[in-house]
């Protein structure tokens, strides 16, 4: 039997050492409870809105050069002769084309700028069906062009606009057109900067405005089905790589020009914000796992100071110091054990409430989202254990070397 961990179990608190024990403990439980928090909270941020912001553009837009995505004056000649080569790439969901056009929605008083994205019948509209408030996702798959549209939640509560109603939009060019288009349902994905702007409509419609042939498109949207965490982000980076090998394998003059972007360098704002985040999870983590190390090291000194004694009459008979500080390492690994079950536990039904109840919600203009938003990764959690429980082991060696200070002589005299 190991005698360092025997005589460990042996140690028992009591009175100040006691209060000292469970005051150790909390800290260690409240530290490693909001570490959890701060890291399913940071993870949860990074992957719902990546998730919403990739659900509006993709996740890899090919455009035309000295072009934004949105354009809709330089068209893309979709019809790439290397499109199927990239349609193959692994990892690569869907390939669609998209069309863009400004407009505007006139009511009694007021006049709203709206972007149309006209899609094609192929083009997937999981993600708008998933943020579906009100209302049916418009049909294009008709032979005939669609007059259906699919607009915001927010824009429709300021025009006071139901699903089922026409509204007229005007669109501004050489001459200004008109066009009577149907409400078929509202989306309520809350990314300030897009929703309220953004209407969803049959490619065909937007064409036709932009004075644009079968297939030349504002840009080619490239969806992984991947969110905001870096996971996600590595898996683009890569596809990112392996579309520019693609493209550069192929003869320049076969096709028009492209500039294929990510859709880090086409919302930078959100994804430094994000990146924000996990610099202030390091800080919170430094701050918990300090005062939690402190509490430790002043728990695990109560200890050895009641236990003077004890460490004098060890040394007497023989027991090495290392061996001695093992001892008070395994009864303060103990506590920090305890604390992490007890940090743990509550903070994974808290996260575990979030998660599925929702009860602490969010200004949506503020953060994007109305609710916390909590990702359970069971990694982040082993990791953040382990690394915990590991830090706390190494910050309990300073006060045990206070153990090579004690003389035997003085000690036993004392007692």
């Amino acid at each position: 039997m190991n005698l360092n961990l025997f005589i460990a179990k042996k140690i028992k608190g009591r009175g100040v050492s006691s209060t000292g024990n469970s005051i150790a403990c909390v800290s260690v439980a409240v530290s490693v409870g909001i570490i959890l928090i701060a890291v399913a909270v940071s993870g949860g941020f990074r992957k719902e809105i990546g998730k919403r912001a990739v659900g509006f553009t993709g996740e890899i837009l090919i455009t035309p050069p000295g072009a934004d995505y949105m354009n809709d004056v330089y068209p893309l000649q979709a019809d790439l002769s290397y499109l199927a080569e990239i349609k193959e790439i692994p990892g690569i969901r869907s390939v669609s084309e998209t069309a863009y056009r400004p407009g505007m929605i006139k009511t009694d008083t007021d006049v709203y700028g709206v972007m149309f994205k006209g899609v094609d019948s192929t083009y997937s509209l999981d993600f708008f069906a998933d943020f579906l408030a009100e209302g049916s996702l418009p049909d294009f798959s008709g032979s005939r062009m669609s007059d259906e549209v699919l607009i915001s939640k927010r824009l429709a509560s300021k025009m006071g606009i139901r699903p089922g109603d026409r509204m007229t939009v005007y669109f501004i060019g050489d001459q200004v057109r008109a066009r009577r288009l149907t409400v078929s349902g509202l989306y309520d994905i809350q990314l300030e900067s897009l929703d309220e702007k953004l209407a969803i409509a049959d490619i065909r419609q937007i064409r036709r405005l932009n004075g644009w042939d079968g297939h030349e498109s504002s840009c080619l949207e490239i969806s992984l089905g991947g969110d905001g965490s870096k996971v996600a982000g590595r898996h683009r980076q890569e596809v990112y790589d392996r579309i520019g090998e693609v493209i550069m394998e192929r003869d320049i003059t076969a096709d028009a020009p492209v500039v294929v972007r990510t859709i880090d360098e086409i919302f930078p704002a959100l994804f430094d914000w994000l990146a924000l985040l996990d610099l202030n999870v390091l800080v919170v983590m430094v701050l918990m796992m300090a005062v939690a190390g402190f509490n430790m090291i002043s728990g695990l000194l109560i200890i050895l100071f009641e236990r003077i004694s004890m460490i004098g009459l060890l040394k007497s008979l023989g027991m090495r110091t290392w061996n001695i500080c093992k001892v008070f390492i395994y009864r303060g690994g103990a506590i920090v054990l305890k604390g992490m079950i007890w940090g743990n536990a509550v903070a994974l039904v808290l996260l575990a409430v979030q998660k599925w109840l929702k009860p602490f919600t969010l200004n949506p203009e503020n953060y994007f989202v109305n609710f916390v938003p909590v990702e359970l990764n069971p990694l982040h959690i082993i990791a953040v254990d382990i690394a915990a429980f590991a830090l706390m082991l190494l910050i309990m060696v300073i006060p045990s070397l206070f153990i090579s200070r004690v003389s035997p002589d003085r000690t036993l005299k004392v007692s």
